[in-house]
């Protein structure tokens, strides 16, 4: 057999093995916890990709991003074990003494554990994740070696005397391998990808949005591929840096603190103008303020960091907390304690700021004499990452129908963090003209405003609708379009009505 023939035949069988071991990684996850290699090696990827990029990913795909990200990294580390096997068949034809299959199986192993894990932070070995990680790595690839070696050593297609039903099944054997391989990866990753492309919460609100947005439906956004999930009873939320007096509170003593609710309106960064990334609910928990003061901070503090379960970090100026007494450690969301996707046991909640501010799985709040910034602002996000004013059209969609002479109802919402909103209004004719819209009574000072109006086209056509704010101190939106990335989106909501005689 040619050089070449083996090689291709080497990556094929290095591909099929390189199958069997991203599948074995995440039914190990499902096991015993374990990060599969594609998941642990987002945040070196994120740190390396510059912002622009990155943003231009999360405007372009929203909740699709994670997925196209992990499914890249996939195909990307299954690409490079099938070169190594190529690498192995190659040096089997030229090498004086022809290599095992479990060396190559070694030297890739070496290069996640000494290399990969470390840079990822998973630690020397993947340690960080426990004493028995190093095993389940030595093994994910002593079994990639022995489905390497089976299919990839040239001895097992060369004729030789041997039993032609042991050849045949040692011919079928890679197949076999790939097909069930293949099927288990799909069974684990298929059901997640598609409930965040398809099944967002968010996805489920149709129609007019409500004052309040059901838990269910109330948007998800994370940085994770799979969230933590925190047990109440081994939690702890730590207080200290530059304080005198370092607290440790359990989720019993948090709740017995003095507690406030209030109605927020929370909305990412990432929301596109018009976007559906931006939901209202009732939150509780305790004043920041009064945690902090509890803490007695030491002179020279001046900033709060945040440390999250899932490595997040964020921080707020000192100075805010104190005049702003709304910002809280929250604990419940809508009368209920917070879902393990809005943070349980307890997150920030600063209100007036795009949700980045508020970290989820919330650890630890360490006072400290600067400000590091945070997770997002490290990928050229805005340090500060106020709200913009929004407003957006709920009816109609883009592309409804309407008819000549009858009366069609405009609703929508709009939002200005905590400035409020002074007035909506609209235009019919692509900015034209405007008409003032109806606004109805906020639940409270830190939420949205449901608007209302009513349009009777007068003729058949073509219709472009678009909708502005203007916000408590008499500021009016921004006009001009623009992205996400770094401090958030604005413009106006456009859409098309066509209007049939």
């Amino acid at each position: 057999m040619s050089t070449r023939r083996v090689v291709v035949r080497g990556f094929g069988s290095g591909v099929v093995a390189g199958l069997l071991l991203v599948a074995l990684m995440y039914l190990a996850k499902l096991a015993i916890g374990t990060t599969p290699l594609p998941q642990l090696l987002q945040q070196p990827i994120l740190a390396v990709m510059p912002g622009f990029v990155f943003g231009f990913l999360i405007d372009t795909l929203q909740h699709a991003g994670k997925v196209v990200e992990e499914a890249g990294l996939i195909v990307g580390m299954i690409v490079g074990l099938g070169s190594l096997g190529g690498a192995w068949a190659w040096a089997r034809q030229v090498w004086a003494r022809p290599p095992h299959a479990l060396s190559f199986a070694a030297a890739g192993w070496a290069i996640v554990a000494l290399v990969l894990l470390p840079i990822s932070g998973d630690g020397f070995l993947g340690l960080n994740e426990g004493p028995t990680a190093p095993l389940v790595w030595c093994l994910l690839f002593a079994a990639y070696g022995g489905v390497l070696r089976v299919g990839g050593d040239p001895a097992t297609v060369t004729p030789v005397r041997a039993d032609p039903g042991r050849r045949r099944i040692l011919r079928l054997m890679p197949i076999g391998v790939a097909a069930l391989s293949a099927g288990g990866l799909v069974s684990v990753l298929l059901p997640r990808w598609y409930q965040a492309v398809f099944k967002a919460p968010e996805a489920g609100l149709s129609g007019a949005s409500p004052e309040i947005t059901p838990v269910g439906n109330f948007y998800v956004v994370s940085k994770n591929f799979s969230d933590p999930v925190v047990s109440e009873q081994g939690w702890s939320l730590k207080v200290g840096g530059l304080v005198d007096n370092p607290l440790h509170l359990s989720m019993a003593d948090l709740r017995a603190l003095p507690s406030v609710t209030e109605y927020v309106t929370l909305e990412c960064i990432s929301n596109n103008v018009g976007g559906s990334l931006i939901s209202t609910g009732q939150f509780t928990g305790v004043r920041l303020h009064d945690l902090v003061g509890m803490a007695v901070p030491g002179s020279n503090a001046t900033n709060a960091r945040f440390k999250a379960r899932d490595g997040y970090t964020e921080s707020l100026p000192l100075s805010l907390i104190s005049s702003q007494p709304e910002i809280l450690v929250a604990y419940a969301l809508n009368g209920a304690p917070l879902p393990t996707g809005h943070g349980f046991p307890a997150r920030i909640l600063a209100p007036g700021h795009y949700g980045m501010k508020g970290p989820k799985w919330l650890d630890s709040i360490e006072l400290a004499s600067q400000d590091d910034g945070g997770y997002w602002e490290s990928e050229g996000w805005d340090r500060i990452a106020l709200v913009k004013t929004t407003s957006r059209f709920d009816i109609p969609k883009d592309g409804d129908i309407a008819k000549a002479g009858e009366a069609a109802r405009l609703l929508g919402v709009a939002f200005a963090g905590t400035r409020g909103i002074s007035k909506v209004e609209y235009s019919t004719d692509g900015g034209k003209n405007w008409s003032a819209a109806g606004l109805g009574a906020p639940l409270s000072t830190l939420t949205w405003v449901l608007w209302d109006a009513s349009w009777i086209p007068r003729q058949a056509g073509a219709y472009v609708l678009q909708v502005r704010a203007v916000d408590g101190t008499g500021a009016p939106q921004q006009p001009t379009a623009s992205a996400s990335y770094p401090s958030g989106a604005s413009g106006y909501h456009t859409i098309r009505v066509e209007v049939s005689g």
